[in-house]
């Protein structure tokens, strides 16, 4: 964003709630207005509004708003992630079936890393995380598993962003030692961890997936803490990501780079912005 733009602070706000309903499925007023932290007046009017234009449907019975399909048609030209699902569907079902836990596919987006596939079940862990959802940088291992194979200039000013922001998910970004520890551990591993650090009561691992020297995805795992110890998580489970990494990567380094049958995929730049270009 460009330092002379004023931001229009009630579009800001109607995507805010939108995305946190996207996150969290069908909510009541009450469950968006704590999730948002905005005026509850201020969150009516918005859901009323995105409701009236079709962005939002409303179910009187249980009082409960949910994103509707008109919010749908927004995502028409975002075909990186449909190509990209195409092409790691047998990938992560094989992965799926091997480690019986859930698994998001997710992407880079603005500072934070967005899940474009998962398996997750409603009730599943302590959060019911969908396609939409935006995960932490500094706090998940999603998130450490992008950074840590980052261009070294990219990665540095995402830390910078991510050390301003007001997320409690991204103040280890403050801390250049501790974020300088867990690049280099997870460089070293060759895949990334989080330990109670984001969810309380979960356990995670995830492996970047890289394509023309740049990372494209990462996938991950996420064990329930109480059942799954973290030695368990890197000796049972790592394997199979390192496996579906392998996989993944080969058949993106297979498709067929001939004009008109392309790969699509995003770039960000310094500033976090993302692109779509093609790739030969």
């Amino acid at each position: 964003m460009c330092a002379s733009v004023v931001p229009v602070n009630a579009l800001v706000r109607g995507l805010l709630i939108l995305e946190t309903l996207n996150a969290s499925g069908p909510a009541g007023l009450s469950q968006i207005w704590r999730k948002t932290g905005l005026p509850k007046a201020t969150v009516f009017r918005m859901l009323e509004t995105l409701h009236e234009y079709g962005y939002v449907s409303y179910d009187a019975g249980n009082q409960v708003y949910q994103v509707s399909l008109r919010a749908l048609a927004l995502s028409n030209n975002v075909s990186y992630g449909q190509q990209l699902l195409q092409i790691a569907a047998p990938v992560i079902s094989e992965l799926r079936e091997n480690i019986g836990w859930p698994s998001d596919l997710a992407v880079f987006q603005h500072d934070k890393m967005v899940i474009i596939d998962t398996n997750r079940e409603p009730g599943m862990l302590s959060a019911n995380r969908s396609v939409g959802s935006r995960i932490p940088i500094m706090a998940s291992a999603t998130g450490r598993a992008y950074l840590a194979k980052m261009e070294n200039k990219k990665q540095q000013a995402l830390l910078k962003r991510l050390a301003l922001s007001d997320d409690p998910h991204e103040m280890l970004a403050r801390d250049p030692a501790a974020a300088s520890r867990i690049i280099k551990e997870t460089v070293s591993r060759g895949y990334a961890l989080s330990d109670q650090e984001f969810l309380k009561s979960n356990r995670g691992a995830a492996v970047d997936i890289m394509h023309n020297n740049e990372v494209v995805c990462v996938i991950n795992m996420i064990a329930i803490a109480r059942i799954v110890k973290l030695d368990e998580v890197e000796s049972r489970y790592v394997p199979f990501l390192l496996e579906a990494k392998a996989k993944l990567e080969a058949l993106l380094n297979r498709f067929p780079s001939r004009q008109g049958n392309k790969m699509q995929v995003t770039r960000h730049t310094a500033d976090g912005a993302i692109h779509s270009y093609k790739r030969g």
